[in-house]
């Protein structure tokens, strides 16, 4: 009986299936007809395997196929509005955060007019980042009170933020209202609405994401060129108040919207962190930390640079929002058709080129971009690929920690990615020390960043698989 066990395991058509090249690689289950080994009464009997497309990216551990409750789980129906509520929430969170260099130079030139720098306005968004991703344990301590309450109640911090700020005069008002609330606020919105998508679905949760997360590009495009249009017409102050209605209005809508499918019983499990330190034990883990952090921190500094540096290049106002508009347009469009492609070469082997890539365009293209339209082909080029973090952060902390470990390990990357959020204060430092060269400084500073990253990323797969070609 030397081969009986291995025979016994191909006769079950096994899930699982140990791969030397690619560690963690989970298969897709089987979906047709298989045969297992009775060992009472010898001999094979056909068996029904389950029907699913369940990806190590997509679920913390296999489902039971008597469990009725994950037998219902829709793949759609209601899971649908699900989904367009998370690109609503979306659209207002990450459209305003993403067009807060819009909103900085617009402050530059009218109420903060010699009253504050570039770096003290730049902490402003870079505060907004830190507090959106260092807040993200709140989220669970009131899951308690149920999702709609959640999104409420940080629906309502977030807009409060947007609101208060248009009645700042001075900087540090700014740090507190748009920083500091709405950053608290978005935190509990966005983790509410990432748990509750998962729910509804299974086979389609990846469509079901990248409609949600699409919101953020689709924000960035409409709130751009709507907010410069606001300020030119009705002064700063009003732009605020009108865009933190809207935002109001729009989350509470989302918020009576939302709908939680979670199985019976759910009330009586104990509240517990999903951190776990323990995972920093595990070195790939915190190689792969350090790679996407640091190339995370060059995404914000374009996006939040673009406006004042077309301004210095005599670029209109309103053209120089159409220009945010477009490269956050892009960013939605990378993240979906790079995702798509990604299931195919590998995710770690996606980030790599798109973060190389965005790094360039930083290093090679943007300092040569000095008309409207050489700048729109910059918004184009690195709007592209260069938020692919967002889209592929989860997959491969999946490959890296397991399928066991996946909460655990995205818990502690949202907590990590807070110190992207430093990125924009330190290229405006280099931009003062550097003012003989202009935007030299910050360019190459935000180029050279997403390349490190890069460069850490492929010391991660080479000592994952000791082989820099192949698919992770």
């Amino acid at each position: 009986m030397a081969s009986a066990r291995s025979s016994y395991d191909d006769m079950n058509g096994l899930t699982l299936i140990p791969n030397t090249s690619i560690q963690h690689q989970l298969e897709k289950i089987c979906s047709r007809k298989t045969e297992k080994y009775d060992p009472e009464h010898g001999g094979l009997e056909t068996v029904e395997p389950i029907t699913t497309n369940i990806t190590m990216a997509s679920v913390i551990e296999l489902p039971d196929e008597h469990n009725a409750f994950y037998k219902g789980i829709p793949n759609g129906g209601y899971g649908w509005v699900v989904a367009i509520v998370g690109f609503l929430i979306n659209f207002v969170m990450f459209g305003t955060a993403s067009i807060w260099g819009v909103f900085s130079n617009a402050f530059a030139t009218t109420i903060l007019k010699d009253k504050a720098t570039t770096l003290e306005l730049m902490g402003v968004g870079a505060t907004l980042i830190v507090c959106l991703n260092a807040f993200t344990p709140v989220s669970p301590v009131l899951a308690q009170f149920g999702a709609r309450i959640t999104m409420m109640i940080g629906s309502t911090l977030m807009s409060l933020g947007i609101i208060l700020a248009g009645f700042s005069t001075e900087v540090w008002h700014l740090y507190l209202s748009q920083g500091v609330l709405f950053g608290v606020g978005a935190s509990i919105v966005y983790m509410s609405i990432v748990a509750v998508i998962p729910q509804w679905f299974t086979t389609r949760r990846g469509a079901a994401m990248g409609i949600s997360s699409a919101g953020s590009g689709f924000g960035g495009l409409a709130l751009s060129p709507m907010v410069s249009s606001l300020v030119e017409k009705y002064g700063l102050p009003w732009t605020y108040r009108i865009v933190g209605l809207m935002a109001f209005a729009i989350c509470m809508i989302a918020s009576c919207l939302i709908r939680t499918r979670l199985p019976p019983g759910h009330q009586n499990q104990p509240m517990r962190s999903p951190i776990r330190l323990s995972l920093l034990k595990n070195i790939d883990f915190v190689v792969m930390l350090t790679g996407l952090v640091i190339s995370l921190t060059g995404y914000l500094i374009p996006l939040f640079y673009m406006p004042k540096y077309c301004a210095a290049q005599g670029i209109a106002p309103i053209q120089a929002s159409n220009i945010v508009g477009v490269a956050c347009a892009m960013n939605a469009i990378g993240r979906l058709v790079l995702g798509y492609f990604a299931d195919r070469i590998g995710h770690l082997n996606m980030y790599v080129m798109s973060s190389t890539f965005a790094g360039l365009m930083c290093m090679v293209l943007w300092p040569f971009a000095k008309t409207y339209e050489s700048m729109m082909a910059f918004a184009v080029l690195f709007g592209f690929t260069c938020g692919i973090y967002y889209a592929l952060a989860a997959p491969i902390t999946a490959s890296v920690v397991g399928p066991d470990n996946i909460s655990a390990g995205l818990a502690i990357l949202f907590l990590a990615s807070a110190i992207s959020g430093t990125g924009p204060p330190i290229a405006s430092a280099i931009e003062e020390a550097s003012k003989a060269h202009g935007y030299l400084g910050v360019q190459m500073f935000s180029g050279a960043i997403y390349l490190f990253g890069s460069l850490i990323c492929v010391a991660l797969k080479y000592k994952m698989t000791g082989s820099l070609f192949s698919i992770m």
